[in-house]
């Protein structure tokens, strides 16, 4: 098979892999609560049969600044609506299929992505002097099937879309080093700006990958110093203006769809974070670069994981290597046994490849400074590392897979893995690849257990007979995305005041009875002019119990 038709065989292999992947999880639960305020978002456009992510408020007269609203992270705009989603072209995309065919049927979406980025993988090895075909194919169905992208290709997330759209200006900008190509340089723009409509962490991407690609053009472009010097300004000029339009036009749609701007109050609070480094957030960091599990022992481990991988990428010999990859995964397995199935948060420790591309005389990182394929690609995925780590959101580290604000990163430089694991003998790059595969795996089990784990617990709590449930667990009407709006929701911020303001709205809405929601062993807390008449205990995941209250009206 040649041509073409390669190229169609291996997408519909990698999309049919996603497909069967996909039924192994319930469609009305999801790997993160960001992905449930989507889907509820997604559920209330279809009923309403309008493009319009305003979710409503059933109690917006008797709290009207929001402080209970049942979604957690909702804005209330300017305009009066209230939206849970940070960006619109992804959430258009998937509300085409969603009304048409449900969850299963938008998860074509990021299915596209990840293909897409796969793909986009098999165009950079190339240019990274992959020598076989085949090891360059193989590097593909690693990619698209042994990686993250199999994971974030079966959640609503624009994760994998971000990734497709930044790996492609990578490969425009790869082809552009040294040259002064106009059109290039706008391509690589526009796939940047197109990517910072759904993910922040683009602009960091757009600034790194630009210096990366300018620098060489002035150095050692053609020409004499000052030509170099106003080429390489007009590459920055058009690489800004083509990655301004998408931006731009998605603001003006925002504000015609929402009322309001949704990126750009994204992108500022970001900005906001960037200096801002406490102890906490350099404890996040190193969570989202090694760690097998979001506890410090997780983070012990994940460095100790990704040590044993560069070990085995640096030694020439094959047992040595080997020997590492095998303690590898005997430490994922340590941490599987000790904490169960949840996230592996660490860049390193999911994407399990990066590790090999710091192999000695494999980095490809070059002794001059001229143009160099793989220089630029590691540079560009190791110099926004930093940036993305101090301006990251507080508190998401652990609850994430593969360091998703680093998602870019780790694809780059798995890239550069792969492509260094081609020099390595063929026990050694198997090795490498089982492990890959195996914390894939391992994720793909957690996704179907959580997921089924959301919709069971989603659904007891729904089938109760009291009309409104108030929720002390912050993101747990978040989780019930799928069904929204068939069971009114209150969710408490603050469990000192906010008990006594819901048992206001209450009253004010005229409800005799609630059933609360908390965590165990959290307090009950105590709600004026309600008294609680039973108590019951339902599973949410391994080891997290929530106490379900019934409680009615003082009032006779």
């Amino acid at each position: 098979m040649t041509g073409w038709r390669r190229y169609v065989a291996a997408g519909v292999v990698v999309l049919g892999v996603y497909v069967g992947l996909a039924f192994l999880n319930s469609p009305r639960g999801f790997l993160g609560t960001d992905t449930g305020g989507k889907v509820a978002t997604l559920e209330v456009m279809t009923a309403r049969g309008q493009f319009d992510p305003d979710l409503g408020y059933w109690a917006a007269s008797s709290d009207p600044d929001g402080r209970l609203y049942p979604l957690a992270f909702t804005t209330h705009t300017a305009s009066g609506k209230w939206v849970n989603v940070t960006t619109l072209p992804a959430l258009w995309a998937g509300w085409q299929l969603y009304r048409v065919g449900g969850y299963r049927l938008a998860l074509l979406v990021p299915m596209a992505g990840s293909l897409a980025a796969a793909l986009a993988g098999l165009a950079l090895f190339r240019r990274l002097g992959v020598r076989s075909d085949a090891s360059a194919w193989a590097g593909f169905f690693i990619l698209a099937l042994a990686s993250p992208l199999t994971i974030y290709a079966l959640d609503f997330w624009e994760h994998s879309l971000g990734v497709a759209l930044l790996a492609w200006a990578v490969v425009v900008l790869v082809d552009a080093l040294g040259t002064f190509r106009w059109w290039r340089f706008a391509a690589a723009g526009a796939l940047l700006g197109a990517a910072a409509t759904m993910r922040t962490e683009a602009l960091v991407y757009l600034g790194v990958a630009g210096i990366a690609a300018i620098v060489p053009l002035a150095r050692f472009g053609d020409g004499a110093p000052r030509r170099r010097g106003l080429l390489a300004i007009g590459a920055g000029l058009v690489l800004l203006a083509s990655a301004a339009a998408p931006v731009l036009a998605n603001e003006l749609v925002e504000r015609r769809v929402v009322g309001d701007s949704v990126r750009s109050t994204r992108i500022a609070g970001t900005a906001r974070g960037l200096g801002d480094v406490p102890t906490d957030r350099v404890g996040e960091a190193a969570i989202t670069l090694v760690g097998l599990e979001g506890s410090d022992r997780g983070i012990a481990l994940g460095v100790v994981f990704a040590a044993l991988l560069v070990f085995a990428a640096i030694r020439r010999d094959r047992g040595l290597g080997i020997v590492a990859v095998a303690a590898a995964g005997v430490v994922a397995a340590v941490r599987v046994a000790a904490g169960g199935l949840g996230f592996v948060p660490g860049l390193a420790a999911a994407w399990v490849l990066p590790p090999s591309a710091f192999g000695r005389a494999h980095a490809g990182i070059p002794v001059s400074a001229r143009p160099n394929e793989r220089g630029f690609v590691v540079a560009v995925g190791l110099g926004a590392v930093p940036i993305v780590l101090a301006t990251q959101l507080r508190g998401g580290a652990a609850p994430q897979w593969a360091g998703r604000y680093l998602l870019v990163s780790g694809f780059l430089l798995a890239v550069v893995g792969v492509a260094a694991l081609e020099s390595r003998p063929p026990t050694l790059r198997a090795a490498v690849v089982v492990l890959a595969a195996a914390v894939t795996a391992f994720g793909l089990l957690w996704t179907s257990v959580r997921t089924h784990d959301v919709a069971r617990t989603v659904a007891a709590l729904e089938r109760r007979p009291e009309p409104v449930l108030v929720s002390g667990v912050y993101h747990l009407a978040r989780e019930g995305g799928a069904t929204y709006g068939r069971k009114r929701w209150l969710t408490l911020a603050d469990h000192r005041a906010a008990p006594a303001r819901a048992a206001a709205v209450l009253g004010d809405e005229g409800i005799d009875s609630f059933a609360s929601v908390e965590q165990t062993p959290t307090p009950e807390p105590a709600y004026p002019g309600f008294h609680p008449t039973a108590h019951t205990t339902l599973r949410l995941f391994d080891g997290v119990d929530l106490r379900v209250t019934s409680w009615r009206s003082d009032a006779p």
